[in-house]
């Protein structure tokens, strides 16, 4: 049996913010069968897991989302994004392990990070590793039985204690491996849900 929390050794790394912008982005779905997905004898295809989770600062009228102030100063984008890519590139040997990026959701992807990067078309290319996640919403429902409305539903419906804060995207990535070690523990084999096929 995998325990996630084992594979996620602490690492200090700044705290980057990101932006959004309200367009959307719409992506290919893979739909990977409730055979491929609840196996208990197979092993998990991948080594190492990045679990990601956005949030985002924008205005709605009057009304304002986030806290502005907490990235007002904040690195740009494209600046966040390389040190990512470097951060990710010493934490990955290609050679020896296969990675992937799992979300709560596709938003994160499939529209925010997308959405990002087209500002940045001379200086951002989606790398290849950022182009295949893990929805675990998708392999919830798979392994549970019903679709989940959030992180917060999945953590009730495995018996899960809440880490800290929901909507903290840290907070929100622990919850995320607590998560994947429940869905583990009833047989859930963490393969890829969708992928980008286009920008």
């Amino acid at each position: 049996m995998m325990n996630f929390n084992s594979l996620f050794r602490s690492q200090k790394f700044q705290k980057y913010k990101l932006f959004f912008n309200k367009t959307m982005f719409i992506r290919s779905t893979d739909k990977p069968s409730t055979e491929s997905v609840i196996r208990p004898n197979k092993s998990q295809p991948y080594t190492k897991f990045f679990v990601l989770d956005f949030e985002a600062t924008c205005d709605n009228g009057a009304h304002l989302l986030k806290p502005q102030d907490m990235v007002s100063n904040s690195p740009t984008f494209d600046d966040v994004f390389l040190n990512f890519c470097n951060w990710h590139n010493d934490h990955t040997n290609m050679e020896k392990e296969k990675s992937i990026i799992v979300t709560s959701g596709n938003w994160d992807i499939g529209n925010m990070f997308v959405e990002q990067c087209k500002l940045y078309p001379s200086t951002i290319k989606i790398p290849e590793f950022m182009c295949t996640w893990i929805n675990i919403k998708k392999l919830f429902a798979l392994t549970m039985g019903q679709y989940p409305l959030g992180i917060t539903n999945m953590l009730k419906r495995t018996n899960s204690k809440q880490f800290g804060n929901i909507h903290s995207g840290i907070d929100d990535c622990v919850n995320i491996i607590t998560i994947m070690n429940q869905l583990s523990q009833r047989g859930c084999v963490f393969q890829a849900t969708n992928k980008i096929i286009s920008v």
